[in-house]
């Protein structure tokens, strides 16, 4: 297919557009193309080739026989891509000579794999078992840290108000300084249409989005950010109905997380360096809803941040910011614990009690925000690995501070670790 570098360069990234035209949906690729050989092709990586993941994530079959792929690296742009495959086939290629130990390799980056080079290499009950357990940290419940449950308050309070009577919401949490966007988020993954459930349109939104990704002329910006009670109850009641699931009723549909934060301007005028007050983070979902039969329209999966400080308002609080992120439907299996799954399996990571010390991990005046994010990052991974805090920050360091990966170099470099890397019961 490739005779020159020219061709190979330029053919098949225009075959994926052509593929993305004839099938439009994620659902329509997975069930039209289950396998694809691109074997005899004298590829020595697969850079020219690699938008075939983007195109097929679903893609259970791959052949790459009789190339010219010397070792890993030619490989690693495909490294954690088909999230379902099934088998693959390297034969024929220089790797099998020179990278002895490639098939341990390819077994860890394709959790579904159950044969390689026509063998193999595990059952079908193994590969949903590696799949269970093939991140090294395991999703944890929402991290809550409100004492005095304001915020858990507040959230009980809102949704049900925001699906009944939004002017009496903003009365009751809004003022003069409040600011509320909502923005428009296509590219987060959602789940896969089908023929019978096409995703529903945005126009009632576009307008309205303040995606800064998208938005970027200044006047368009500051005219879609509301500010002020009067003009975000003008930007509430244009959007559409909606029904939010009941969290009390359905709690596995939310994710709801809260962190204190020093700063916040003080509407009094009394402090200079400001007042101490909350950051609320939801993830959920939500039905929009016709008014004259009361049916659900749409769903959509949604994130929500709320800045809440000290106030006037409805338990003595105010919303300071408000920002919504709709997308399409993309479900709550992301932010499920795996509980059931470390009950049953004894060889599942327990969390590790990690001693935090006061203000690590959150906001704080001079403390950059790429800070912060590294900080609760150094403090998941001693909490799934064990490790002090400064190990893990150099763990997370050393990977780019990339999670899953300094999650995966612990799991290799674990037994060579000295004692004081751990941290001692």
């Amino acid at each position: 297919m490739f005779s020159t570098t020219s061709r190979e360069s330029k053919f098949f990234p225009a075959l994926m557009k052509i593929c993305d035209s004839i099938f439009t949906t994620a659902h329509a690729k997975e069930e039209a193309i289950v396998s694809v050989s691109l074997a005899n092709n004298a590829l020595t990586t697969i850079a020219s080739v690699t938008t075939l993941s983007q195109t097929f994530p679903a893609l259970k079959n791959l052949d790459l026989s009789n190339n010219q792929l010397k070792n890993l690296t030619a490989l690693d742009g495909w490294r954690w891509k088909f999230r379902k495959l099934d088998q693959i086939i390297l034969t024929g290629n220089p790797i099998e000579t020179e990278v002895p130990t490639y098939k341990d390799d390819i077994v860890k980056w394709y959790p579904t794999l159950t044969t390689l080079n026509t063998i193999q290499i595990r059952s079908l009950e193994d590969a949903r078992a590696a799949v269970k357990r093939k991140l090294p940290i395991p999703i944890l419940g929402p991290s809550f840290r409100d004492e005095a449950a304001i915020s858990e308050t507040f959230v009980k309070h809102f949704f049900p108000a925001y699906d009944g009577d939004r002017t009496a919401l903003v009365n009751g949490y809004y003022d003069a300084q409040s600011t509320f966007s909502i923005s428009i988020n296509l590219s987060a993954p959602h789940i896969a249409e089908t023929t019978s459930q096409k995703p529903p349109g945005w126009e009632a939104y576009l307008r309205k989005s303040r995606n800064l990704t998208k938005i970027t002329h200044p006047p368009s910006r500051m005219s879609r950010l509301y500010t002020g009670a009067e003009s975000i109850k003008d930007g509430f009641t244009t959007l559409p109905v909606t029904r939010h699931p009941d969290i009390m009723a359905e709690p596995q549909k939310w994710c709801v997380e809260c962190h204190t934060i020093p700063g916040l301007p003080d509407p009094t005028g009394q402090s200079s360096s400001g007042v101490g007050g909350l950051m609320v983070m939801l993830h959920g979902e939500f039905a929009e809803v016709d008014v004259s039969s009361g049916q659900s329209t749409a769903i959509r999966s949604f994130d929500r941040t709320f800045v809440l400080g000290p106030g006037g308002g409805v338990g003595g609080i105010r919303v300071a910011c408000d920002t919504l992120v709709l997308r399409q439907y993309g479900g709550h299996d992301a932010w499920r614990p795996e509980v059931e799954d470390s009950a049953s399996d004894p060889t599942a990571q327990a969390q590790h009690q990690i001693n935090v010390p006061a203000g690590f991990a959150l906001s704080a005046p001079g403390k950059t925000e790429e800070q912060v994010q590294k900080e609760v990052l150094a403090v998941e991974l001693s909490k799934a690995t064990g490790m002090t805090l400064e190990f893990s920050g150099l763990c997370l360091e050393q990977c780019g501070w990339n999670l899953e990966g300094a999650a995966a170099s612990f799991g290799q470099a674990k037994a060579t670790l000295p004692a004081e890397a751990f941290v001692t019961s």
